[in-house]
């Protein structure tokens, strides 16, 4: 199930920035429970985070449906993007309508931008990485999308699309241990890269893991 795939994956993720950057990971949940998509961004700012990162495996209604997306928030037209917006809203009380007029009232304007820079960095790395040895793999770029788990934010957020659970050969890959840790690894490289670019956020050397 997607819960526990994108869960694992964060997990892989965030021994890595502990081990090789040498960070502080909050998780938003480290168990199979549920937690409202506001209260995520809230936990965010409140324990003052640099950086916001969604992990979700995609879906359709079409199971050739393949690839993998970076969203950042904002509001948009793109009815493919709706769509996806609406999908990962669904637990949420709010209609689509009503978060894309939210959006434009977001003054956070200048996270908007540096949001869509780290979404650049890490869709970049998702899809180079996972292309390799991978057939028909489709990079389907950055999107925006008002998304209800990224508003709200004080830092760069974004949400990852990290494979579609609806197409049968993705989701004979996503339960391979090694294909989630080859997903994390480049959720992991294309955070450093943008990490490194911030001069507010201090990114330790990388150190082999032990």
């Amino acid at each position: 199930m997607e819960k526990d795939l994108v869960l694992d994956v964060a997990k892989r993720l965030g021994e890595m920035l502990e081990d090789r950057l040498g960070g502080e990971v909050v998780y938003t949940r480290s168990d199979d429970s549920f937690v409202p998509l506001e209260s995520r961004t809230a936990l965010a700012n409140q324990k003052q985070a640099d950086l916001f990162v969604s992990i979700h495996a995609n879906s359709s209604r079409a199971a050739s449906a393949r690839g993998v997306e970076t969203y950042y928030l904002n509001f948009t037209s793109a009815p493919e993007a709706l769509e996806v917006a609406a999908r990962e809203n669904a637990v949420s009380q709010k209609s689509i309508h009503e978060l894309q007029d939210l959006v434009k009232k977001i003054t956070l304007k200048e996270k908007l931008e540096e949001s869509r820079e780290f979404a650049v960095e890490v869709q970049k790395s998702l899809y180079s990485s996972m292309a390799r040895g991978n057939a028909g793999l489709r990079n389907r770029g950055v999107k925006k999308a008002p998304f209800v788990v990224l508003i709200g934010a004080n830092m760069p957020s974004i949400l990852a699309e990290i494979s579609f659970v609806s197409n049968p050969s993705d989701e004979r890959l996503l339960r391979k241990g090694e294909y989630r840790q080859k997903i994390a690894d480049a959720l992991y490289r294309g955070i450093q890269k943008y990490a490194s670019s911030l001069a507010g956020v201090k990114v330790a050397e990388s150190r082999p893991r032990e």
